[in-house]
């Protein structure tokens, strides 16, 4: 985030369009992600994932997607900033303001506001039909085990982007009431949402992956876990047994101690 006021006329104008393309490649690539989660939950019936021969070609469409829509998003919004500037694309009153964040009304609604709009109600399109998808290939599962595993891991897939969405949305929407309206507190909100916007999903991706849950049960079990000639571990729960000895190839750890009762 700009944390000044640029006084360089060309810096400010290069660090909106820049932040616009920017912003607008997050929503590309999030179209791209829950359009390809939604194929291959189509595709892909079983819970083990199946190699797609095709991975090669379809990540490079999803590229030149992700990456080539926002640059002629942005060269629409240069043409409008032109044309509302008439001619003059240094202009940047107004610009300075808001630290370079926002270009003039028809470049950024028509430019951002718009197409971001049509992303996310592609990414909600994309959403309802995984959805639809998953119930569907989950009664289609005949072990009970299988089909509950299945309905948790897509489930789980599921909600991560409908979080992802729903936090990425509601910064751009701040932005775009702070645009319309010209409210400090929606520029204040928007700005504070974007700085966070990043670790919030970091934390939304690392808690729908579990990650804190396997720490901490590792961390339980070397809690619960005591020496061999111990009879009871913490709390008079039996100790388990060490896999270290199945494990390890010392011929010394292969003696019986104490020896074995001759029969």
């Amino acid at each position: 985030m700009v944390l000044y006021v640029s006084q360089d006329r060309e810096l400010c104008v290069a660090l909106g369009f820049s932040l616009q393309y920017i912003r607008l490649t997050v929503f590309c690539w999030l179209t791209a992600m829950t359009h390809d989660m939604y194929t291959t939950f189509r595709e892909n019936v079983n819970l083990v994932p199946v190699a797609d021969p095709r991975i090669g070609s379809v990540f490079c469409k999803y590229s030149l997607f992700a990456w080539g829509s926002p640059l002629v998003l942005l060269a629409a919004a240069v043409v409008l900033q032109l044309r509302e500037r008439a001619g003059h694309l240094l202009d940047t009153s107004g610009l300075s303001a808001t630290n370079c964040w926002f270009l003039d009304h028809d470049a950024y609604m028509y430019g951002f506001a718009l197409p971001v709009l049509c992303l996310l109600l592609a990414d909600a399109f994309y959403l309802a039909k995984s959805a639809v998808v998953i119930r569907y290939t989950v009664s289609m599962q005949v072990d009970k085990r299988v089909r509950d595993k299945m309905r948790r891991k897509r489930r789980l897939q599921l909600c991560l982007f409908v979080k992802v969405a729903a936090l990425i949305g509601s910064v751009a929407a701040l932005g775009a009431l702070a645009k319309l309206t010209g409210s400090n507190a929606f520029w204040v909100a928007f700005n504070v949402g974007h700085g966070l916007q990043g670790i919030a999903v970091a934390l939304c991706v690392t808690c729908n992956c579990q990650v804190l849950k396997i720490y901490t049960r590792t961390l339980r079990r070397r809690h619960r876990r005591c020496p061999a000639h111990y009879g009871a571990g913490l709390a008079g729960k039996p100790c388990k047994p060490s896999t270290d000895l199945s494990k390890s190839t010392s011929l010394q750890l292969l003696t019986w101690e104490p020896a074995p009762d001759a029969v």
